[in-house]
C-alpha cells in the first residue's frame, strides 16, 4: 500500500530555504535579500522587483532584478523559469520577490479596473469583495509555485500593525485577510524584521519565533528565536549545519 501510494518518510534534510520576511520600510528586507549573493551555496541571486526599492543595492552590479509591474509579468516570469527547470536547471540558487504587499495591492487595483469594464456601476478605485478574492488566490498560487521551484526562495512584505483588547501592538504581513495566515502556513520560515538604533549603531533583528503580538515561525527549528544582524548566509550555514 505504502508503494502504491508514494508514501515516503519526512526528508532527514531541508534542501532550500524557503522563507517570508516582513518589516517596515526602512527596516532592511531588500538589504537582507542581497546578501544571498554572498555565499556560494545562495548565489546567483534574482530579485523580481514589485515594489522599486532596490535602490539599496545600487552598488551591487553582480546581483540581477528584474522589474514586474502586475500579477501577470509575476507568472510570465514564474513560466519562464519552470521552463528552466524543465530544459536543464535553473541559473539561479536564490529567488527574491520584492515584496507580496505590493503584488497584492497591483493586482487588487487592476482586477477592480477590469470590473469596472465590465459593469459601469462599479468603481475602479474602490476594491469590492470580489476583486479581494480573486487577487487573494493570485497571490496563494504565486506563493505556492514560486515555494515550489528547486531553489531558495524569499518573500518579503510590508508590515501591518494593529492594537488587541489589551492596547498591545499586534504585527504581521501587510496582507489583506485570510492571506495574513494563508501565506505564512505555505513557508518553513516567517521572521519579522526590525532594527534598533543603540550604541553600536543601526542593529538589525530578525524575530522567528512567534509571540503573543508577532506572526513568526521556523519549522526547521535551526534557527535563534531572535537572529541579530541576518543575513541569508548566516541561515543558509545555520541550516545546513542543522541537516548534518
Amino acid at each position: 500500500m505504502r508503494e502504491k501510494l508514494g508514501a515516503k518518510p519526512p526528508a532527514e534534510s531541508i534542501d532550500w530555504l524557503n522563507l517570508l520576511i516582513y518589516g517596515e520600510p526602512g527596516a532592511g528586507k531588500t538589504h537582507f535579500l542581497g546578501t544571498a549573493q554572498d555565499h556560494k551555496d545562495t548565489s546567483p541571486l534574482l530579485i523580481l522587483d514589485v515594489d522599486g526599492g532596490v535602490s539599496t543595492l545600487r552598488k551591487r552590479p553582480d546581483i540581477d532584478v528584474v522589474q514586474v509591474r502586475s500579477f501577470n509579468e509575476l507568472v510570465e516570469k514564474y513560466g519562464e523559469l519552470f521552463n528552466a527547470v524543465q530544459n536543464g536547471g535553473l541559473p539561479y540558487k536564490t529567488i527574491g520577490i520584492d515584496s507580496l504587499s505590493e503584488l497584492a495591492k497591483v493586482d487588487i487595483g487592476d482586477i477592480s479596473k477590469t470590473f469596472s469594464q465590465q459593469n459601469d456601476k462599479l468603481d475602479p478605485d474602490i476594491p469590492d469583495m470580489r476583486a479581494y478574492a480573486k487577487s487573494g488566490n493570485h497571490i496563494r498560487r504565486v506563493v505556492r509555485r514560486f515555494r515550489d521551484l528547486p531553489c531558495n526562495v524569499i518573500f518579503t512584505c510590508h508590515t501591518q500593525t494593529d492594537r488587541d483588547n489589551f492596547n498591545r501592538l499586534m504585527y504581521r504581513p501587510q496582507l489583506a485577510g485570510k492571506l495574513q495566515v494563508d501565506v505564512p502556513g505555505f513557508l518553513d520560515i516567517v521572521g519579522w524584521l526590525r532594527t534598533e538604533v543603540t550604541d553600536e549603531g543601526v542593529v538589525r533583528y530578525l524575530q522567528t519565533q512567534k509571540s503573543e503580538t508577532t506572526i513568526a515561525k521556523d519549522r526547521t527549528n535551526a534557527l535563534d528565536a531572535v537572529e541579530k544582524d541576518p543575513t541569508v548566509p548566516m541561515l543558509w550555514d545555520k541550516l545546513t549545519a542543522s541537516n548534518k
